[in-house]
């Protein structure tokens, strides 16, 4: 696997990134929070939803130009 050159400016800047790392957060926090805690502090209706708004964020972001460069 080969990165492309400016790999680094991609994924701190992107749109499409970032929408994977709050992804990954939406998922991973209220776990860790029930894990730590045995109950949930937010509804999993919520982090679904929002789930399905940061897919759509990192879709209409992924096609945005972000003066990133050649990707």
């Amino acid at each position: 696997m080969r990165l492309v050159n400016n790999w680094k400016k991609i994924a701190t800047k992107s749109h499409s990134m970032w929408a994977g790392y709050l992804g990954m957060g939406t998922l991973v926090i209220p776990e860790a929070a029930y894990w730590a805690l045995g109950f949930q502090i937010v509804s999993p209706y919520i982090t679904g939803y929002l789930g399905v708004a940061l897919l759509i964020y990192g879709v209409i972001g992924r096609l945005k130009d972000q003066g990133i460069g050649d990707v």
